[in-house]
């Protein structure tokens, strides 16, 4: 298993489409065995630091089971347990093995590609996200709402109902930090799991669940290859959050606001007569503010030759979706959101 370090590319097809919002599921296997590679890195760190016997038993139990080794090394209990213990100098083997062996469903999720996910609210993702893990709604309602996004995704949005088949496994239910504002994120460390509270619909839930995909997505990539220049001075002003960004954040903003964009605009011109007002305003100022950071970045010289070729299409993308006639009154409250 430790016998060396895989190698892995992305070709500047496989950037473009990236870019272009595709993640077929060659190259989602691509992303996830890198982050494999990533996690092996990590944990054999910690077992140096702390003479851990129980890694090694880890090892040969994957050794002794390679046709689940891959769902192991890419799980986001793993992975967020290494990235803990390594910072913090040890770590609990216990509560890693214990989580690794945690039955937590999984649910399936009907469709072509079906989605299976499990719901995990102990150590180590808990410390992880560092939020109080929400006791309502239960795992039956929870259920529910995601077979209610995944059947919309599934309807209007099938590229991010594959790559979310394909990549999302874990939802870590939370407390939001400042309700009732909702909550999302998800860590670089702990590849597959999405920390989230309560959304209002299920619609909210899709829309959540294709921005979080996409931060997964890139930062995988970027396990792989730089897409920003490592030091750039530059600082950048993004709507979405407050205070300035640095280059590779505000790349990640962009990626996933693209996602979001698109979101919006295929729910304002085909979701339910009676959302599509909220969605059109929506669309009108996320795309407005994608555009304004994507202009900001590219100008920036932070981008490396790799970064370039994903930002090409994302910027066909973002002009395609500025071009788009949208009510006057979105168009306008766009407008003055960001003024």
């Amino acid at each position: 298993m430790t016998g060396g370090y895989a190698r892995h590319t992305l070709s500047p097809a496989d950037l473009a489409g990236l870019g272009a919002g595709e993640v077929p599921p060659a190259l989602a296997d691509t992303l996830k065995r890198a982050i494999a590679s990533r996690n092996i890195a990590l944990l054999e760190s910690v077992r140096r630091l702390s003479g851990s016997a129980a890694i090694d038993a880890l090892w040969r139990r994957l050794g002794a089971q390679p046709g689940q080794a891959l769902d192991v090394l890419i799980s986001p209990q793993l992975g967020a347990w290494a990235d803990d213990a390594l910072r913090c100098g040890s770590g609990d083997t216990g509560v890693l093995l214990a989580a690794l062996e945690r039955e937590q469903g999984p649910i399936a999720l009907d469709g072509p590609r079906p989605l299976r996910l499990r719901f995990e609210t102990g150590e180590p993702l808990r410390g992880h996200f560092g939020l109080a893990v929400a006791e309502r709604p239960g795992p039956a309602d929870w259920t529910e709402l995601c077979r209610q996004a995944y059947r919309l995704l599934r309807a209007r949005h099938p590229r991010v109902a594959a790559a979310m088949a394909e990549l999302v496994t874990t939802i870590v239910p939370v407390v939001p930090p400042a309700p009732p504002e909702t909550f999302s994120a998800t860590s670089g460390a702990a590849f597959g799991a999405v920390a989230l509270s309560a959304p209002a619909d299920a619609a909210e839930l899709a829309a959540t669940f294709t921005h979080e995909l996409q931060h997964q997505v890139l930062g995988a990539a970027e396990e792989i290859v730089a897409l920003t220049v490592p030091g750039h001075p530059g600082r950048f002003a993004v709507h979405w959050r407050d205070g300035e960004r640095d280059a590779g954040a505000t790349l990640q903003g962009i990626f996933a606001h693209v996602a979001v964009v698109e979101f919006h605009r295929a729910e304002w011109l085909a979701g339910p007569p009676e959302d599509r007002p909220g969605h059109a305003a929506a669309f009108a100022l996320w795309r407005l503010a994608t555009g304004r950071a994507m202009e900001q970045l590219g100008r920036s010289g932070a981008l490396t030759p790799a970064g370039a070729v994903l930002a090409r299409p994302l910027e066909s993308r973002i002009r395609a979706a500025l071009a788009e006639p949208v009510p006057a009154p979105a168009a306008r409250a766009a407008e003055a959101a960001l003024a």
